[in-house]
């Protein structure tokens, strides 16, 4: 039997500050052996802690008990019930009630509080089924994801190599520790590279600001389009940053280069998706092309790419079109379900969204295609906008100088907020059935 180390960090190293305490992997490997105690052999833990060290200690108590851990795409009760339908015999762990759930729920809190430290590192089966992810749903139906303890490991080695965080970096992230982008950087990062992750989740701008003043430098801040975008268009003081890491959706050049002037950061953007991980950076204020993370290989078979690495259980066909610049580098043209063909003419959604979001005054929004209807595809495009003081009029004569009129969206609906998951995502069904509200709403 193949065995791989939890973490590679020496026991003394700080892997994380819980409320502005510092926490030594010693430390942190004494409370996850105190919880793992807690948890029956082979444990199926449905891990739905918000704070981001209660998270890492579940995480690492279950894998210690020689289970896994199961992360949903949200905390809904419906997802959880949904959870223990398949997983009968899964546990609830949780820091903080969950809604409507009536069901039992482990709190990890006092193993947290373990002042015991370990003096080894624990070494784990490298066949070890450690997690099941679950996607957003953000281009349809969730889908179910396993990732032996191989495969996590050693993705994390490439990451730390790849993203190459300063040495000693602080870590900010808004995105959860459920997501593969939250638990890929703000989760295992600090086990086997030279940074420390805050235990805080802030969502709003205030609160990111906040916390990132609290942390030394050097800061990395791990994020979203969505909350970059938050973050300058607030007008707040930013604190300098060193790096900022940016994924989940695609970031506009105008947005990178603002981020960088506010904060003085070198901003990062990541590819990857939940079946591979991360698979490419590129420093999008600069460049186009995407650099290829070393393990990784692209090639083209048909009208697919597929992405073969050693760590990955089995080869990868992505979602997105990609034109193979050479061996190591590509551009990316959108997602193969993004395209859309109207009056003959062919665009992709993701580009023209970023049109959209580049009009000064639009604070977030989304150009899409409606569903089906029993005639067949919706032969015009659709937009639900963020706009504080823009009218739809406006909206459209800004984007009519940018786009052809054959993708000009009508309808197009100014509304307060967008469906959005903790991740910055937009899972398509709450999209239509947050446009169907409004629809309805307008008459």
């Amino acid at each position: 039997m193949t065995t791989l180390p939890l973490i590679t960090r020496a026991l003394d190293e700080i892997v994380a500050f819980d409320c502005g305490e510092p926490v030594s992997a010693a430390r942190f490997l004494g409370c996850a052996r105190a919880l793992a105690e807690q948890l029956p052999q082979g444990s199926k833990v449905i891990n739905l802690c918000e704070n981001r060290q209660a998270f890492a200690t579940t995480f690492a108590a279950a894998i210690m008990a020689g289970g896994c851990n199961l992360l949903p795409a949200n905390r809904l009760r419906a997802t959880v019930d949904g959870l223990l339908e398949t997983f009968p015999d899964a546990l609830v762990v949780s820091e903080v009630p969950l809604a409507g759930f009536t069901g039992a729920v482990l709190d990890p809190a006092p193993s947290l509080s373990t002042q015991t430290p370990l003096d080894h590192i624990p070494e784990i089966n490298a066949e070890q089924l450690a997690a099941v992810v679950f996607t957003s749903g953000s281009t349809g139906r969730s889908s179910r994801i396993d990732k032996p303890w191989r495969t996590l490991h050693d993705s994390s080695q490439i990451n730390v190599s790849q993203l190459d965080p300063p040495a000693r970096s602080r870590v900010v992230a808004t995105v959860p520790p459920q997501h593969m982008w939250g638990l890929e950087t703000s989760v295992l990062m600090p086990w086997f590279g030279p940074v420390s992750v805050a235990s805080s989740h802030p969502f709003f701008v205030a609160d990111i600001c906040r916390e990132l003043e609290r942390i030394d430098h050097p800061r990395v801040l791990v994020s979203t389009p969505v909350h970059l975008r938050a973050l300058v268009e607030s007008g707040a003081n930013l604190p300098v940053i060193e790096r900022v890491y940016s994924a989940t959706a695609p970031l506009s050049r105008d947005l990178a280069r603002r981020i960088e002037r506010a904060t003085g950061a070198r901003v990062v953007e990541i590819y990857g998706c939940s079946e591979t991980g991360c698979l490419a950076r590129r420093r999008t204020a600069r460049v186009y092309d995407w650099q290829l993370f070393d393990s990784f290989h692209l090639d083209r078979q048909g009208k697919e790419i597929i992405a073969r690495a050693p760590h990955l259980p089995e080869p990868v066909a992505l979602m997105d079109h990609l034109e193979l610049r050479s061996s190591r580098r590509f551009r990316l043209l959108g997602r193969r379900s993004d395209l859309v063909n109207i009056a003959g003419k062919r665009a992709s959604l993701a580009e023209l969204t970023s049109i959209l979001l580049d009009i000064p005054g639009v604070v977030d929004g989304v150009i899409f295609q409606p569903p089906e209807t029993e005639s067949g595809p919706a032969g015009r495009l659709a937009a639900l906008v963020v706009s504080p003081g823009l009218e739809a009029a406006d909206i459209r004569r800004a984007l009519s100088h940018r786009i052809d009129a054959a993708f000009m969206p009508r309808p197009l609906r100014i509304v307060d907020r967008l469906p959005r998951a903790e991740t910055g995502k937009l899972p398509r069904q709450s999209l239509l059935h947050f446009f169907d509200q409004t629809c309805r709403q307008a008459g």
